[in-house]
């Protein structure tokens, strides 16, 4: 099944998909046993990188599954910090 890549959204992506089911569960104990139906959601895995924008498949797969972070730079830590009010050098005063 070809799904469209969730980050460009020009290609289509090759993916395998499983559909959901049924299963049935048993419990057993002395006084008799029960049977609990569960429902097993649809699943897909990404077989291939995007040809088109170059994502990875591992975080194809995480954007499917609602998993994928974005990847922070450097320079975006460092003002994520200063914004803290960390200090940024080790044995740095902080202003007041």
């Amino acid at each position: 099944m070809e799904l469209e890549c969730p980050f460009c959204g020009k290609r289509k992506v090759k993916t395998f998909h499983k559909e959901g089911y049924l299963q049935a569960r048993t419990s057993r104990i002395s006084a008799g046993a029960k049977t609990k139906h569960y429902k097993t959601p649809d699943t897909y895995e990404v077989l291939e990188d995007c040809p088109h924008c170059g994502a990875k498949k591992k975080d194809i797969q995480a954007s499917f599954e609602g998993k994928y972070k974005k990847k922070m730079t450097h320079q975006e830590r460092l003002e994520n910090l200063k914004k803290r009010g960390l200090p940024l050098v080790l044995g740095e005063k902080k202003k007041i």
